[in-house]
């Protein structure tokens, strides 16, 4: 009796009920829609506070009132704890994981109020939040509420969630689409968890929201402190070459003179985080034996390698990179000499002497590198001489085969000048 009562007068008070008609729950929930945008408009906010009342207790039967339309008809109508507190749940549903409401669908309605409400929100940038937080601020309602509402209105700004879907499959998340407001957001946050240690919201910004914003916002100081810092230990790709000396060591050095001929090393570099995969090619030593002579004159050895390193240290100037790895190095001095399997180990230390300034995160840097490598390969020397090559500097030509086998080591050091795309 006391709802149909309610809605005779809120009838009658705006000259809608038509003599001798009885209109339908559609019709009525229509005509207070549009009676709560006319109350609205001419600040009558008692009879908008009526309109509202009677659309939100009708909201089951069917009454079209989003709960977003909900929210903005009670700040425009002056009932701010209300509509704060309806703002701050549909907030928390995006702030606080572990919060589920129990919210049934309601029903939406494009028609003059709709509008009516949505009128000034578009584009919502901090301009309008600062403005929106303005209109409570001299009203009669606890400090409380006006803090969360500003830093709820500033989470709006740079938190919300995206919805996409895969092969059909809806999903959605949350993210920090937007940075431009964050520190805004984190002063008011923190404050509000300083004055309200007792609020639920304390919880939720202390636990949840505080953490998940500087836990992105974080990296943004570093780069523009040091636009390189995120890039350490990270990856790229490289090309390098450059000269390099060395020498000869194990029983290989017995039948062996070592000297260095035209020194060239080309290297080429795949990092991801910390892992790097090098290959390289060099070629330079010139081994000759002592007690005979290869007829066909000297030759430089060539050698192949891919090697694996880990990036140990890294910073803008300098990264260290041990690695070990696996190679063949081919024996040119004489004809019966087999390629021989080396193992490698060593260390690369790369020194950026110029780096190009990414302009945001996760962007390219050109870097001039250069690159000092040790390295040291190990394997085994196999030769069988035939008597047709077999000749001793005091024998002459010895009629018989010669097998020679033995243990090597060889240690280079290298200094290449490298592009890296960083």
């Amino acid at each position: 009796m006391k709802k149909i009562l309610a809605i005779l007068i809120l009838l009658a008070s705006f000259g809608m009920a038509q003599e001798g008609s009885i209109p339908s729950k559609k019709e009525l929930f229509l005509r207070a829609r549009d009676a709560l945008k006319t109350s609205l408009e001419s600040g009558d906010t008692a009879r908008a506070g009526q309109a509202i009342d009677y659309l939100k207790s009708n909201v089951e039967e069917g009454a079209p009132l989003t709960l977003f339309e909900e929210y903005l008809a009670e700040m425009e109508a002056g009932r701010f704890s209300e509509g704060i507190e309806l703002y701050a749940d549909m907030r928390r549903t995006i702030l606080d994981s572990t919060f589920k409401p129990e919210w049934k669908r309601r029903i939406s309605a494009e028609d003059p109020l709709t509008k009516y409400l949505y009128r000034n929100l578009s584009p919502f940038d901090s301009t309008k939040a600062d403005s929106l937080h303005a209109r409570v601020v001299p009203a009669e309602i606890g400090d409380e509420y006006k803090d969360l509402y500003r830093t709820l209105l500033f989470s709006e700004l740079i938190i919300n969630r995206v919805e996409g879907t895969y092969y059909g499959t809806r999903f959605s998340w949350i993210s920090l689409y937007d940075t431009t407001n964050a520190e805004e957001f984190l002063k008011c946050a923190r404050n509000f968890v300083e004055k309200y240690p007792q609020s639920a919201y304390t919880r939720i910004f202390k636990e949840q929201t505080i953490p998940f914003v500087e836990k992105h916002m974080q990296p943004l100081r570093d780069f523009r402190k040091d636009p390189l810092k995120h890039k350490y230990y990270t990856g790229g790709l490289g090309v390098f070459a450059g000269m390099w000396a060395g020498f000869f060591a194990g029983d290989f050095t017995d039948h062996f003179d070592t000297e260095m001929g035209s020194s060239l090393i080309l290297e080429a570099s795949l990092q991801f985080r910390r892992i790097s995969l090098n290959a390289y090619a060099n070629y330079g030593f010139i081994n000759m034996p002592k007690d005979y002579e290869y007829r066909w004159g000297k030759y430089e050895d060539e050698s192949l390698g891919l090697t694996l390193g880990f990036t140990a240290y890294d910073s803008r100037w300098l990264k260290a990179e041990p690695f070990v790895g696996v190679g063949v190095y081919d024996f040119s001095c004489t004809e019966g000499a087999d390629e021989s399997t080396v193992f490698l180990l060593g260390a690369n230390a790369d020194v950026r002497l110029l780096a190009s300034k990414p302009n945001r995160i996760g962007g390219m840097s050109f870097a001039l590198v250069a690159r000092f490598k040790y390295m040291m390969q190990f394997g085994s020397f196999y030769e069988y001489l035939s008597p047709s090559v077999n000749y001793n500097k005091e024998k002459g030509w010895v009629d018989e085969s010669l097998e020679i086998e033995s243990g090597f080591a060889n240690f280079q050091f290298a200094l290449s000048l490298g592009l890296y795309l960083w």
